[in-house]
């Protein structure tokens, strides 16, 4: 791999703005101090357990110590605490350096958003703009540490306002609506002892409160003031819009590259000054009007980078179509054509582990944990051209050695598995050109769009097969291996429409096996067999041509073919068929010959003929052959 240092950020998925603002600081901050950074997703995020988790889950399974520097692990908002354990167990293990992001662990370091200061300007602007007096905190599970840090802000503006706490102005919640539905249900039986206000620690709360409140009839922000924090697209969009904190979450994922890059290297760091500061957000919940300017200029960065993608997506018809393809490259090429429904792609990469389909091994043989060996990169993607190439590297390296041929500067990838339940086909790599843009769910549904394509080729392949064997067995003569007559029949005629059509010679051989009842009579019907499968034997391998070789009745044979044939070539079968029945009843030992009787044609076709009028000129000649060669026997 590059020498350029590494970070592997391990989070659960990017489908929230929450996760976006923290990678484009780390993007942003590596970029300044030259790091690549890996970010390992997933597209689910669930409970380990089920077989669609543990094909997500694998993703993780790339990550090596020997490759990567350090670790930004985003364990927040994992579903999977078995999952969290694990990072736990083997980051510790390896004794590289690993910072936890708003989420507490024994082994490493953790770091938070900067947001007692913010929470605290927000109860400030409750009081001094509204005149609230008795304001409640709704924060999150107590001891959790950005529960504790932004009831502190609210605790610090109360006191330097000289504003008294009451008992149960603190409520512990979940960041989640239970609490804030329970909240609201105790403020509409008691709107005697309603607040002047509620500062909520994320906007999912505040909105689920404010909600629940107004269902019940209570006003707001006329009997009620109600503030949320993350801002969040749905803040803006919310009735009414949502008083909010725009966290410093940005500057959370640059601080984390910061103390990351100091445990590595020794050298100090700052943020770079390119992202946002954290501030308020006014609106509507509080009293301040509805903020129109802002919430239009989100309404439209949300169409900008999400709904106008999603409409593309959602009108391309990608996985349908991707499904029509019966190969690879087919698949492949089609692909290219849906590049547009992502936003801000600038080079994408798909990796498959070699021997990906699986088709000639038992259906349960497939990997499960890990990724092959060798990986096979089959398609790359660039804004300046697609290229479909079968170029290996080593899995241990985790990106292609070659990706600095199309992204030389320090980047942020982000890698997403390539799976169909338990069943590990690969994975994508992604770069945006700016990872703002990486909000958009669509590269994810993209993705799983190529699994179930792959895994739907892979099927119909397998099937393909398989249907291919039991036609190969039901064409073909159980006792000799030759063809039988349903092969024949089937394989012949377009050897002679062949023939016919385009005027070359054809061929037809017709042959039967000579005393085959004698041998049955005096020696057994194994011997018979016998017989029969030696005189296919001669006939097979007498065709050079890929002439068609059947046993069409008992002891009936026929072969038919289309080429360049001549007399020399017709006089050379023959001869090669004898030599074969010489040979082998000089050392066989056997008590009996195997012999045939042989009637051929040779020449074009009538344009206006049917197969049946060269059999029968080729079996009336072995015929005359058989009589013949009776009458030597007998003399």
């Amino acid at each position: 791999m590059r020498k350029r240092r590494t970070i592997a950020v391990v989070a659960a998925d990017v489908f929230n703005e929450y996760m976006n603002r923290i990678f484009v600081g780390i993007s942003e901050q590596c970029r300044a101090l030259g790091y690549d950074a890996v970010t390992f997703l997933m597209a689910f995020n669930m409970e380990s357990g089920s077989l669609i988790q543990q094909g997500e889950e694998n993703i993780f399974t790339l990550i090596r110590k020997d490759v990567i520097d350090g670790v930004i692990l985003m364990a927040g908002n994992n579903a999977s605490q078995n999952l969290v354990e694990k990072f736990e167990k083997v980051f510790s293990r390896w004794g590289i350096p690993v910072i936890a992001v708003d989420y507490d662990l024994d082994f490493c370091e953790s770091i938070y958003a900067e947001d007692v200061e913010l929470m605290a300007e927000m109860t400030d602007h409750l009081i001094e703009k509204h005149g609230c007096r008795h304001i409640m905190c709704l924060t999150g599970p107590e001891g959790s540490t950005p529960a504790m840090s932004r009831l502190e802000g609210y605790r610090l503006s109360m006191e330097r306002h000289g504003l008294e706490i009451h008992e149960g102005d603190i409520v512990y919640g979940d960041f989640w609506k239970i609490i804030s539905q329970r909240l609201a249900k105790h403020f509409i039986e008691n709107r005697d002892e309603l607040p002047d206000a509620v500062v909520c620690a994320n906007d999912v709360m505040a909105r689920h409160l404010c909600d629940s409140v107004i269902k019940g009839g209570i006003k707001v922000p006329e009997e009620l003031k109600i503030a949320g924090y993350d801002a969040a697209g749905e803040a803006v969009m919310q009735i009414p819009s949502l008083t909010t904190v725009f966290p410093e979450n940005g500057r959370l994922g640059a601080r984390a590259v910061c103390r990351l890059h100091k445990l590595i290297t020794g050298e100090d760091s700052e943020p770079v000054d390119t992202l946002k500061r954290g501030h308020l957000v006014f609106a509507k919940s509080c009293g301040c009007g509805s903020n129109v300017n802002y919430a239009l200029a989100k309404r439209e960065e949300h169409s900008n980078l999400i709904d106008r993608f999603n409409s593309y997506y959602n009108k391309s018809a990608m996985l349908e179509r991707l499904m029509e393809e019966k190969n690879l490259d087919g698949l492949l090429r089609k692909l290219n054509g849906f590049a547009y429904t992502i936003n801000g792609l600038d080079a994408y990469f798909l990796c498959l582990c070699k021997n990906w389909d699986n088709v000639e091994e038992e259906d349960n043989e497939y990997i499960r944990e890990g990724y092959a060996p060798v990986m096979e990169n089959k398609f790359i993607y660039t804004r300046n051209r697609a290229e479909f190439v079968n170029r290996e590297f080593p899995s241990e390296d985790i990106l292609p050695g070659f990706i600095d041929e199309y992204c030389s500067e320090p980047s942020m990838y982000f890698l997403l598995p390539l799976h169909f339940m338990d069943r590990c086909f690969g994975y994508s790599v992604f770069r945006f050109n700016d990872v703002r843009k990486a909000v958009s769910s669509v590269f994810a549904r993209w993705n799983r769009n190529i699994s179930i394509s792959l895994e739907f080729l892979r099927v119909r392949t397998k099937l393909t097969s398989i249907n291919q064997r039991i036609l190969m067995s039901s064409i073909r003569d159980t006792l000799t291996g030759i063809y039988n007559r349903k092969g024949y029949n089937r394989l012949s005629e377009g050897i002679f429409k062949k023939a016919r059509d385009e005027g070359k010679t054809l061929f037809v051989m017709v042959a039967d096996l000579d005393q085959l009842k004698m041998i049955n009579d005096n020696f057994g019907h194994m011997e018979g067999d016998n017989a029969i499968t030696v005189a296919a034997n001669a006939l097979q391998t007498s065709c050079q041509l890929n002439e068609v070789c059947a046993r069409i009745g008992g002891d009936e044979y026929a072969i038919v073919g289309c080429g360049d044939y001549s007399d020399e070539h017709i006089s050379e079968h023959m001869e090669a068929v004898r030599s074969y029945f010489d040979r082998y009843n000089s050392s066989s030992g056997k008590k009996y010959e195997v012999g045939l009787s042989l009637g051929y044609f040779l020449g074009v076709p009538d344009k206006d003929s049917e197969l049946d009028k060269y059999f029968t000129i080729a079996d009336e000649m072995m015929y005359r052959d058989k009589v013949r060669r009776k009458k030597l026997r007998e003399n």
